[in-house]
């Protein structure tokens, strides 16, 4: 079936070859494609102008002169082609517009599974699925905290959630299993299991294969064809659909195929693992500079639970005669070093939170350190069987820390107050305070990929009032 990407490739070509075309006659080889009376459809658009073609979805919307908007879906086989009037046709293409160019657009459907059905403009979304369609899969359309809040209804696999409408226009067979692969999300995944991380990646996936595919004209795999008969060009770039018993482009490791929602689904077993509800959580936690993500650890950590903290990590990874220390010394130079063998913050920060080739640089040397050491400390607690570890990390997002945790927490507060805090901490003049918060990710955008948000503007009282609520919520999973 003709999946989004095929669809507005289909509009594409229908603009060139029907837009702006008067209608001389119609005819009708099998009527049943027609919803409406056959008679009454002819009669309603002959001599009227196609004006433009839209999309919602996977239909096709045939806006007509006359106020009169038809929904065509192209359902399993469906496809417009143009040629000279009089020309012969086979016995598949079932509706003919004659144009009084010389020209008609003629209807093709081996499997006649397709409908169009004429309805006043304006009605359009009433008509069959449309009813209840989702948003389009598009920045503008496609709202993450919409995406969220579907998701944590649904107990259902993750891919039949793909393929309803109702959660997102446009997704078929082939895009859900590639959207997966690309976020390392099994098939079979609850959908209300999705971690914060999985569902930021599995958003942004959406939107960014399905753009793709429109670029490369869609996806032919059997029959398909654009309006200008063309076959589409995006199968050459396709990693799981249809790559059951290959190697997976990723990893290596042997695709397999399997039925969900008896839909045949290709997927890589090692980078698609199914995660098993009740295993460790892990739960982000970060928040801006001096906006009391410190706070907040430790009333966690005081409620019981375990916290691997990155600053503390770091100090380890960076102690005197360590790997890590050696590599910032050749890197940045002896100096950063104090007289009593200890990494000098405070000469390193100068060093680098001004220069961003520098930052970048430290964070080449110390990253796959540090992220060694706290996934180390992450699988020691694991083993013990504790049900929830807190992973506190300044830049989780910034380093991609968030694609591994179950939860995040976002503690935040209002920026002038960041402001002041920051610089009465540190004793920054302003301008050092904030040129200290613009080397993160804006708080703002944290915000939005979080999936709770701990106000920190108020008073402690209240600040513990929304830890104590995170505490029983973590303890009593709805």
């Amino acid at each position: 079936m003709p999946e989004l990407p095929e669809v507005e490739t289909v509009r594409r070509g229908l603009l060139k070859i029907a837009k702006g075309r008067k209608i001389n006659a119609i005819d009708v080889y099998y009527g049943k494609i027609i919803t409406n009376d056959v008679e009454e459809f002819r009669q309603a658009l002959i001599g009227q102008t196609i004006e433009d073609i839209d999309r919602r979805g996977k239909y096709l919307l045939f806006r007509f002169s006359n106020q009169l908007t038809m929904v065509s879906h192209l359902r399993m086989e469906g496809q417009y082609f143009s040629q000279s009037v009089g020309a012969p046709i086979d016995k598949h293409t079932h509706v003919v517009f004659q144009f009084t160019d010389g020209t008609e657009l003629c209807y093709h459907d081996t499997r006649k599974f397709g409908r169009m059905t004429l309805v006043k403009t304006g009605q359009e979304m009433k008509v069959g699925g449309l009813k209840t369609i989702g948003p389009e899969p598009t920045p503008e359309d496609f709202k993450l905290d919409f995406f969220k809040a579907e998701l944590k209804k649904s107990r259902g696999k993750i891919k039949p959630f793909l393929l309803n409408q109702r959660h997102v226009a446009g997704l078929g067979n082939i895009y859900v299993d590639e959207v997966l692969w690309m976020s390392k999300i099994n098939p079979e995944q609850p959908a209300n299991t999705l971690t914060a991380a999985e569902i930021w990646s599995l958003h942004d996936n959406i939107i960014k294969e399905l753009a793709m595919a429109i670029k490369y004209k869609g996806t032919t795999v059997h029959t398909f064809v654009d309006a200008m008969g063309d076959a589409g060009g995006f199968q050459e770039r396709l990693n799981a659909y249809g790559r059951g018993g290959e190697q997976c482009p990723r990893c290596g490791t042997k695709m397999v195929k399997i039925k969900v929602a008896q839909r045949g689904t290709t997927f890589c077993p090692y980078c698609q693992p199914l995660r098993e509800v009740g295993e460790t959580k892990i739960v982000g936690l970060t928040g801006g500079i001096a906006t009391g993500k410190s706070t907040v650890s430790s009333l966690l950590n005081q409620a019981g639970f375990p916290i691997v903290d990155a600053d503390l990590v770091t100090r380890q990874v960076q102690r005197p005669g360590s790997t890590g220390l050696k590599r910032l010394a050749a890197a940045f130079g002896p100096q950063i070093i104090g007289k009593d063998g200890q990494l000098d913050r405070q000469q390193l920060g100068q060093l680098v939170f001004s220069d961003a080739a520098a930052r970048r640089q430290l964070n080449e040397i110390m990253q796959p350190l540090i992220r060694k050491a706290i996934w180390q400390a992450v699988d020691d607690f694991r083993r013990t069987g504790v049900a929830t570890v807190i992973l506190d990390v300044p830049l989780l997002f910034e380093q991609h820390y968030d694609r591994d945790c179950d939860y995040v927490v976002v503690v935040a507060v209002e920026p002038a107050t960041e402001l002041q805090r920051l610089m009465a901490r540190n004793h920054y003049s302003k301008k050092m305070a904030q040129a200290r918060i613009a080397a993160q990710m804006p708080l703002e955008k944290k915000i939005q990929r979080a999936d709770l948000v701990i106000d920190n503007n108020g008073s402690l009282a209240e600040t513990r009032r929304q830890v104590h609520q995170l505490v029983e919520d973590l303890r009593n999973p709805r």
